[in-house]
């Protein structure tokens, strides 16, 4: 098991590459011996946000490239996601009340509202160039696979 490691990895702005996100995220997680339960929230989470990312960001056709970055160190792992995008911050988005029936909800809001609860730390950074989304997941001993 690898304790410090890090993996960037540059895709282009189509779903066609989530298979590739997948396919990083379980191999950085599976050589950081992470448990797949905890391999399933950070990619879960990753999938949200850069589906969000290509149907909603962009004001043109041309083609963008998403840069996602995924650090481990003993106790977490910090994923970093920047795109070139219409500056959004998904942060300012109202907190969903799920406990309000679907039908009375209005659309929109359910993928952050999930990537919240699957991270134990969302940040978000606007940078000159584009987005930059933080996001944590931290490490406890039952996480880890055995």
């Amino acid at each position: 098991m690898k304790v410090n490691e890090s993996v960037e990895v540059k895709l282009p702005n189509s779903l066609s590459a989530l298979e590739p996100l997948h396919t990083v995220v379980g191999q950085f997680c599976r050589r950081r011996a992470i448990h797949p339960d905890t391999e399933f929230k950070i990619d879960l989470a990753l999938e949200e946000i850069f589906t969000n990312i290509v149907r909603h960001g962009y004001d043109d056709s041309h083609p963008h490239e998403i840069m996602i970055r995924l650090r481990s160190n003993r106790d977490r792992i910090r994923i970093s996601v920047e795109d070139d995008g219409r500056h959004f911050n998904p942060l300012l988005a109202p907190v969903l009340d799920v406990t309000v029936a679907l039908s009375e909800r209005s659309v929109g809001g359910l993928g952050i509202h999930l990537v919240r609860h699957l991270m134990d730390q969302v940040r978000y950074q606007r940078r000159t160039n584009g987005n930059r989304l933080i996001l944590i997941k931290r490490l406890r001993k039952e996480e880890k696979r055995t």
